[in-house]
This record gives structure tokens, sequence and C-alpha cells, in this order.
């Protein structure tokens, strides 16, 4: 059969997901894992997942979410825009979970107060209202981490998980992103003590709260402003690219759902190309898959298509510098004039004609805060993108 563009499964855009996702198998194990043990009354980390956009931070937070809830744990989730709004939002994702499941004569007093004092949200036998009226000046924090606790103990009545998951937490404002953590790190050192009915010994148990934040590399820094510590209690997830294995089954699986196949040196080129980020995959992938008619893609075809996306691919860089100062995009350019085991602190500068001391911050943001420079173990200063070096040698 024919390929045609009307069946290209190829997606490239941020936040939605694939038809075919594929990769990741580590952090899921991870998350999975989270939540069995929490499942046991075992205490487990907040899981903080980071990375630059484009890397698919959301993507795996969705595909999760997707998951559990196909597992039957309760899920609320939210992601942030700029503000405090998503503490109503995960408010209103909390009363709709214990209405749709008929849960509200078991929710406590604490659940039904905070709910109320929050977000004017009440929940009854007819479903879900909000009264505006009713929201009141409080201690967010505390009523927060009365709304998780009340929630979690109500997952675990019911021998449940409950998880909670925010996506672009850099955006939350920085006073609430200091109650919102000071709540979940207040809930999660939380435990019920029981007697093992065999042994007699006291068991104390976690709450069932799993916690998976997404955001860009900032988002640490901006909890450190917040005077927050859930940075430092939190099991940090730092998506890097993928690797080549996951690129190649990734790949093959999305041509194949398209109904066309692409043999062994296309795959390899086209997976190269990507450089292990999933944005590129999808947008030199898309443009491969339009070259041609064929059911098999071939080498040529992924040729033709790599070079049709490369203008594509060098906005998507120019956009990504666009959001720097000029000593930040210096600093960049000078990285990319050495060859990568000279891209060091020391060799930076003296590349520039400055000392290192006075480029630390410059660093810094670029590391933590833009996400377009790694250190690695050795001390040596990688690119994050694919070809963004190259871009800038060329520019």
């Amino acid at each position: 059969m024919a390929r045609t563009p009307r069946d290209n499964p190829f997606t490239p855009g941020f936040g939605n997901l694939p038809r075919v996702f594929a990769g990741r198998r580590a952090e899921f194990a991870d998350l999975d894992l989270m939540v069995e043990r929490l499942a046991a009354g075992i205490y487990e980390q907040a899981r903080m997942i980071t990375a630059d956009r484009g890397f698919g931070k959301t993507s795996l937070l969705r595909e999760f979410e997707q998951e559990q809830r196909e597992l039957g744990r309760w899920v609320i989730r939210a992601a942030a825009t700029r503000g405090d709004a998503v503490i109503g939002r995960l408010c209103r994702q909390l009363a709709d979970l214990v209405a749709d499941r008929d849960l509200a004569s078991a929710m406590s007093r604490g659940l039904r107060d905070a709910l109320s004092r929050l977000s004017g949200i009440q929940v009854g036998p007819g479903g879900v209202s909000v009264d505006l009226e009713r929201v009141v000046e409080v201690d967010r924090g505390g009523e927060l981490a009365r709304l998780l606790e009340g929630g979690a103990r109500l997952a675990r009545d019911h021998d449940n998980v409950l998880l909670v998951l925010v996506d672009e937490a850099q955006n939350i404002g920085i006073e609430a992103i200091g109650e919102l953590f000071y709540a979940i790190q207040e809930v999660q050192g939380m435990v019920v003590e029981a007697r093992d009915q065999v042994s007699g010994a006291l068991r104390r148990d976690s709450l069932p709260l799993g916690v998976a934040v997404a955001g860009l590399p900032g988002l640490v820094e901006r909890l450190r402003r917040a005077g927050s510590t859930f940075g430092e209690r939190s099991r940090p997830v730092r998506l890097g690219a993928l690797s080549p294995a996951d690129l190649r089954e990734g790949l093959r699986a999305l041509v194949r759902d398209g109904g066309a196949d692409i043999d062994a040196d296309a795959l390899h080129r086209l997976a190269d190309a990507s450089g292990g980020y999933p944005y590129f995959l999808h947008v030199y992938g898309q443009q491969v898959y339009n070259i041609g008619t064929s059911p098999v893609i071939t080498l040529d075809q992924v040729e033709q298509g790599i070079a049709a996306a490369r203008p594509l691919v060098d906005d998507f860089h120019e956009q990504r510098l666009r959001e720097l100062g000029e000593r930040q995009r210096e600093y960049l350019r000078a990285a990319a004039s050495l060859a990568p085991e000279h891209r060091t602190t020391p060799g930076i500068a003296a590349a520039m004609g400055m000392t290192s001391s006075a480029l630390g911050s410059t660093q810094q943001a670029l590391v933590d805060r833009h996400g377009l420079l790694r250190v690695t173990p050795t001390g040596r200063l990688d690119f994050t993108l694919p070809g963004l070096d190259r871009h800038l040698a060329a520019g």
C-alpha cells in the first residue's frame, strides 16, 4: 500500500501524545515501582522530572497517567500556567474524582472543609458545585496539606493510591509553589500505625500519596528561591536523549503505524539525524515520510527528508537563542567554536578572553535555567540540544 501525507504518523509539537509511545523504559519502571511500593504502605520520594522542551516530559507524564488510570489508580493532574491557578485545578480534579466514584459519603470532614475553604467546591449527592463566595483567606499551605491528607487517607481506605501529577511546574508563582510543595512534603511524612496481626509488631505505613512533578531545568532553582526543600527531598528524573535502541524502536513503530516500513540503513540514518531528541525525531520523520509513496522508506528518501527539515530545525535553534542575553549567546558561540574535548569552563573562558569566575553566573544560567548545556562527570560542557553547536558554528 502506498504511503500518503494523510497517514503520516509523525506529529511534531510540544506536550502532545505521540500515536505510538516508545522508550523511557527505565523512567517508566521507576514510576511504576513508586506506585507499587506506596500501595504496600512503603514511603516513596516524589519524582521531579526535568528536561528542556522537546525531551518528552509531558508525554511521559501523560502516558503514565493513562496507564495508571487503566489500572484503577486515583489520578489528579494539572498543568501549571503563570500564577497559582494550579491549586484550584487540583482541587477540582480531586472533587471530580470523589464524585465520579460516588465517594462523597466517605469523605472526611477535613477533606470537605479544605475543598470548601480553598476553592469553594462542594461535593454532595448531586455532584460537584462551586460557590466562590465561600472561598476565604486561609493558610493555603496548611489547607492544601489537609486536602492531600484527606484524599490520601480516602485512597488508603479503598486500597488505592492517590497520584498527584503536576506539569509545567516552573510556571507556578513563587508563593504558590512554596505552598504546594510544603503541603506535599507534610503529607508524605505522615504515617498510619497498625499492629501486625501475626507478630504483634507495630508497623508504620506511609499514606499512599504519589507525586510526580515535571518542569524545565530552572524548576530546581525556582524551588530554592521559594524556600522549598522539595528539590532536595524528591528523586530527580532528568530526561536526556533517547538511546539508539529506543530511537530505532520508536521510529520503526511509528512508520509501521502509518502503514509503511523502513529499511535498515534508512532507519539508522534517521535515528542518527535526530540525535536522540524526541522533538527532532518527529520533525525529521514527518518530512521523510512525505518523500515518495513507496511502501518502504529508503536511505535516499531519508536524505531528502533531512534536507527538507533542516530549515525547521534551524528555526527552532534560533528561537531558543532568542531567549538568551547577549553574554549567554557569546558563551555558547565560544563553546561551539571549540572541539568537544576542549569545552571546559577554563577553555571557554579563555576563548572569550575572560576569567572563569567572571563567567560563573552565565554558565550556571545556561545549565540550570535554560538547560542548553550540561556538565559531564569529567567536567566537560556538552550541548543538550543536538546540532546547536553546529548551528552556532555555521552562523
